[in-house]
């Protein structure tokens, strides 16, 4: 469409594209086709701390989106702080991230821009919801087994072994489930939102190694610390004790 040809050249930091009226009305009925926990008053104040964003996400992704993280808020700090976290641990494994102009505009009430953001969404959802139907539905093939030549005798004929499993081919992967010996599943490769959604969770736990770690050798300095008074301690009234 029209719109998408708009925001085909912001891959990374999108940048949301003004809309007409069919398109404003498209997404206010997108929006009431959702459960919210708040009663509907102003869209552009509703949707402003990224509360209801992160709702939208999970109506359709629950796995993805931990409403925990989500604090209704006033200041437009604490907004757009919502905001990052949406951005930063949502929509970049849904293979996008707003625009900072954006974020500012939807956290200070400017209008229209929610309406913008949300048409963005919308179709961000329905293309990773594709992406992950194509995925599941990806038929299982097999691949025939591997011919392998053995040492011929002296003066014999050349024998040909059938293997027990099949080889798997490069740049493919098995079917969840199936093991080696069933088959794989047809398609080159991964797609790249599966692709960014993994790197995303494994940066997410590197992360979270590393905060651990740090905080292990803290607790290690503190233990050996309180040893090291322990020990004073225990010398001073070994020496009162002589006394």
């Amino acid at each position: 469409s029209t719109w998408e040809r708009k925001i085909l050249f912001f891959e990374d930091r999108m940048e949301a594209p003004p809309l007409n009226e069919d398109e404003l009305n498209e997404v206010y009925n997108w929006v009431d086709e959702v459960p919210l926990s708040r009663p509907k008053k102003s869209i552009a104040r509703d949707f402003s701390d990224a509360v209801l964003m992160a709702e939208i996400v999970a109506h359709y992704f629950p796995k993805l989106v931990e409403l925990h993280n989500y604090v209704p808020a006033s200041s437009v700090t604490a907004k757009i702080s919502n905001w990052a976290i949406l951005n930063q641990k949502v929509f970049k494994r849904m293979g996008f991230q707003l625009a900072k102009n954006d974020i500012d505009a939807v956290a200070n009430c400017t209008p229209e821009a929610i309406e913008r953001v949300l048409r963005v969404v919308k179709t961000k959802i329905e293309k990773y919801k594709a992406g992950t139907r194509q995925e599941q539905l990806s038929p299982i093939v097999r691949q025939p087994p591997v011919q392998v030549p053995i040492a011929r005798p002296l003066n014999g004929p050349q024998q040909i072994q059938q293997p027990q499993m099949y080889i798997q081919p490069q740049q493919q992967y098995y079917d969840q489930g199936y093991p080696p010996d069933r088959g794989v599943r047809a398609g080159p490769q991964m797609d790249n939102g599966s692709m960014r959604e993994k790197d995303a969770t494994i940066n997410e736990l590197r992360e979270t190694i590393e905060i651990l770690e740090t905080k292990i050798r803290k607790l290690e300095q503190l233990v050996k610390l309180k040893d090291s008074k322990i020990a004073t301690l225990t010398s001073k009234l070994a020496s009162v004790g002589q006394k």
